[in-house]
C-alpha cells in the first residue's frame, strides 16, 4: 500500500473518524502537520484547518502562520487562527512555555471545533513522538499508564499519523514534494524531549536500529497490560471504597493491608485522586500502625486516617467559607445545607428537627455561617459554663474529618449560637422576658 491507502487503513481500523465526519485539523506548519492535512484532503474529508501563533519566535512564527493560511486557500478550506502571549501566560502561571503552549492549543482547539461544528480534532503525532514519550516518562518516573504512549484516540482528539515514524514522515514528505517549515526550537536540547529526540534516541538506535517499531510493539502489550489491570483495579475500588456521600469514600485499612502487592495496588487505587507515589509510599509505610487524626493530601484529595479506616474527602471543604444571614425573615445557603429565619411575636416554644427559637433581642445581624476554628468555644443548651468545641464534637462522636462540614452559627458579637443541626447556646434561650422570637430552620 501507498502512504495515502496506509492513511486511510488506519483511519477505519482504528475507529478514528468516518467520512461523514467534519475534522479540524491542527497544523503548525511543520512537516507531520504539513503531510496530515494533505492525506486527510487527498482523502475527501470534510476539514478545517486551525493553527496556533504563540508569539514566541517572531517574524518566523508569523512566516509559520502565513505558510498554514496558504495551505488552507490551496486546498479551499476554512483556516483558524490564534495569537497567544504565551510567555507571558507561562509567567503568569507559573509553568514552562512548553506547558502553556499545551494549554492554550488545546483549550483553543476545543473551543474552536464545539463552535464551529467539527467532531474530532486531529493531531500530527507519529509513532517516533510516542517512543519519546514513553522514554520521557521513564526518565521522570511513571506507572504502567505512562508506558502505553500515545493513544491514536482519546475523547475528541484523534491522532492518525501514530502508523508512521518520524523517518517515513520524512520520506512521505520528500515524495509528495511538500512545503513545510522548521521550527529551530526543535533542535535546542534545553528541552528534555528534544534531548531525548537528539541524544537518546540516535544512541539507542545502534543497539536497535528498528527502535520505533520495537517500542510500539511493546506499547501494544503495555496498554493492554494496563487495561487488564485498571479493570481489575476497578472491581477492587468498587469493592473497597464505601461510599459516604457522592464525594466522599470509607475504605477498611485491614482491606488494604491485604492487598498485594501493596504498594503497586495502592497507587492505582488512588491515582485518580492524583496522590503522588511519595504521598502513597508514606501511608503504605504508615497503615500497619495507623494513627487517628494523620492526613494524607493530593491537589485535589485528603486522606483520613479514623477509627480502623480512612476517608476520602475533596480537598478544601468548607474551611475558610461563610455566608451570612444579613437579617430576621432572611435565608442563606452554606455548603449543602439552607438556613432560613422566621421572627415573630410567640414566644411559645414549639419544638421541631433541625430548627432552634432564639431570643431576638439578643441577636446582632448579620449572623455569620461557618465552619469550626481552632479555639471555639460555646455553652450548649442546659449546661453552666463553656466546653471547647473540639472536646463536643467528640461527645457527638463526630469524626474529625467531618468537623468542618458542621456548620456554625454565629452572633455579631461572636458568640455560636447554633451548633446545626446538634445543639443550641444556652444563653439564647427563650425565657420568660423575652419579648420576641427568631426561629431559625436548617435544611
Amino acid at each position: 500500500m501507498n502512504i495515502q491507502e496506509r492513511f486511510v487503513h488506519q483511519l477505519h481500523t482504528q475507529a478514528l473518524c468516518t467520512p461523514a465526519d467534519r475534522i479540524l485539523l491542527a497544523v503548525s506548519g511543520g512537516r507531520d502537520s504539513v503531510l496530515m492535512a494533505t492525506l486527510f484532503v487527498q482523502a475527501g474529508y470534510r476539514v478545517g484547518i486551525a493553527h496556533c501563533n504563540f508569539g514566541l519566535r517572531g517574524e518566523a512564527s508569523d512566516a509559520d502562520e502565513a505558510l498554514v493560511r496558504n495551505l488552507a486557500q490551496a486546498f479551499g478550506v476554512p483556516f483558524y487562527r490564534a495569537a497567544f502571549q504565551t510567555a507571558d501566560y507561562a509567567r503568569r502561571q507559573g509553568i514552562s512555555i512548553q506547558m502553556a503552549a499545551r494549554e492554550l492549543r488545546y483549550e483553543w482547539f476545543e473551543t474552536t471545533r464545539a463552535t464551529q461544528g467539527y467532531d474530532y480534532i486531529a493531531v500530527a503525532q507519529h509513532q517516533s513522538d510516542s517512543t519519546e514519550t514513553v522514554l520521557l516518562n521513564l526518565v521522570r518516573g511513571t506507572g504502567l499508564a505512562g508506558l502505553g504512549g500515545i493513544q491514536p484516540k482519546r475523547g475528541r482528539i484523534i491522532r492518525p499519523l501514530l502508523f508512521l515514524t518520524g523517518t517515513e514522515v520524512t520520506e512521505a514528505v520528500a515524495q509528495l514534494g511538500l512545503t513545510y517549515r522548521d521550527d529551530e526550537s526543535n533542535y535546542a536540547t534545553k528541552y528534555a524531549r528534544n534531548k531525548i529526540r537528539l541524544e537518546v534516541v540516535p544512541r539507542l538506535k545502534e543497539l536497535n536500529p528498528e527502535l520505533d517499531r520495537t517500542f510500539g510493539a511493546n506499547m501494544m502489550h503495555f496498554a493492554a497490560a494496563y487495561e487488564v489491570v485498571q479493570h481489575h483495579v476497578e472491581q477492587l475500588r468498587n469493592e473497597l471504597f464505601k461510599p459516604l456521600n457522592p464525594t466522599s469514600w470509607a475504605i477498611s485499612i485491614d482491606r488494604l493491608l491485604a492487598l498485594q502487592p501493596r504498594q503497586f495496588l495502592l497507587y492505582e487505587l488512588f491515582r485518580p485522586f492524583h496522590f503522588t507515589d511519595a504521598v502513597l509510599r508514606d501511608l503504605a509505610g504508615t497503615l500497619p500502625g495507623s494513627i487517628p487524626g494523620k492526613r494524607f493530601a493530593s491537589p485535589t484529595h485528603v486522606l483520613h486516617v479514623d477509627r480502623g479506616q480512612l476517608i476520602l474527602i475533596p480537598a478544601g471543604g468548607n474551611d475558610g467559607k461563610s455566608a451570612m444571614l444579613e437579617s430576621p425573615e432572611a435565608g442563606v445557603r452554606w455548603a449543602n445545607y439552607h438556613f432560613t429565619a422566621t421572627l415573630t411575636d410567640d414566644v411559645a416554644i414549639y419544638p421541631q428537627p433541625h430548627a432552634i427559637q432564639l431570643d431576638a433581642d439578643k441577636l446582632i445581624f448579620p449572623l455569620e455561617i461557618r465552619s469550626w476554628q481552632r479555639g471555639d468555644v460555646f455553652r450548649p443548651l442546659g449546661m453552666k459554663g463553656t466546653r471547647k468545641l473540639s472536646d463536643f464534637f467528640i461527645s457527638l462522636k463526630i469524626p474529625r474529618y467531618q468537623k468542618q462540614e458542621v456548620p456554625l452559627v454565629v452572633n455579631g458579637n461572636g458568640d455560636i449560637l447554633w451548633v446545626a443541626p446538634y445543639r443550641m447556646a444556652d444563653h439564647y434561650k427563650i425565657s420568660a422576658i423575652t419579648k420576641k422570637v427568631l426561629t431559625l430552620a436548617c435544611n
